[in-house]
């Protein structure tokens, strides 16, 4: 038998034209070659877990890759929006949020099995320049690991969507948003840089909040869990910073 010997594969990266593997280990890694996915890239998405991507053809068409080392397996999917403006992965991998004209679509079962889990309308709600480009009014979106819950900040404010309904969070002035799911559960983070703060929700159904003040971060980039749930990060643009919130002390940490 032939087997082909090959290095470490410490994750994934779209370089805006292909997805490359990123070949070696953390501190001593280079881009590898780009991966044959049989079409033309115009954007891609890769799983937390490193064992899919999603990936956005050319001419619109959206595309479900199994990952493994320096090879990709397309998976076979249905009922996916053509032409996205955004796609997000939940925490641990297995369900993805698909943004197109003004709906998002909640995809579960990743990434073996996909099937639509539930669709909601977050377009604009008022008339006016915004309505023309829904994507403009979305800053963020985060979706839960089993597919109940998806925050939406869009308009000035955060809104939690489930195949049963939707409500507001009590969140006023929203701006400069980013959310986030921790992994496995409802418990969610809305990082405000109108405050600036974070806001956690031990589920995010139920409201009540620990806030824990976030200074210097005006404009959040992204917002993620830690994998066991006790740290949230914050990236900011401003700064070029990365703030490390510690829940159960209360207590924030900012890095260069």
């Amino acid at each position: 038998q032939q087997r082909q010997v090959s290095g470490p594969v410490a994750g994934y990266v779209f370089d805006g034209a292909a997805l490359r593997p990123i070949a070696g280990v953390p501190g001593g890694a280079t881009l590898g070659e780009a991966l044959d996915l049989g079409l033309a890239a115009s954007a891609g998405v890769v799983s937390p877990q490193l064992d899919s991507a999603i990936v956005t053809a050319g001419d619109g068409s959206l595309h479900l890759f199994r990952l493994s080392g320096r090879s990709a397996t397309e998976v076979s999917w249905n009922g996916v929006p053509q032409g996205p403006a955004r796609v997000v992965y939940s925490p641990s991998g297995t369900t993805a949020a698909i943004y197109a004209s003004g709906k998002v679509q909640v995809i579960s079962g990743l990434p073996n099995s996909p099937r639509p889990a539930f669709a909601a309308e977050v377009g604009p709600s008022a008339p006016g320049p915004a309505r023309q480009s829904p994507s403009a009014a979305l800053q963020a979106m985060a979706v839960s690991d089993d597919a109940a819950w998806l925050l939406v900040a869009s308009e000035g404010r955060v809104r939690l969507l489930g195949a049963s309904g939707s409500s507001s969070l009590p969140l006023e002035g929203a701006r400069g948003v980013s959310v986030a799911f921790a992994p496995g559960g409802h418990v969610a983070a809305v990082l405000n840089g109108a405050g600036p703060w974070l806001d956690v929700f031990p589920d995010v159904a139920a409201a009540p909040s620990q806030r824990i003040p976030a200074p210097g971060i005006a404009e959040p980039a992204g917002l993620a869990f830690s994998a066991d749930g006790k740290l949230v990060l914050a990236a900011a643009r401003a700064g070029k910073s990365v703030t490390i919130f510690d829940l159960a002390a209360g207590a924030a940490t900012t890095l260069d």
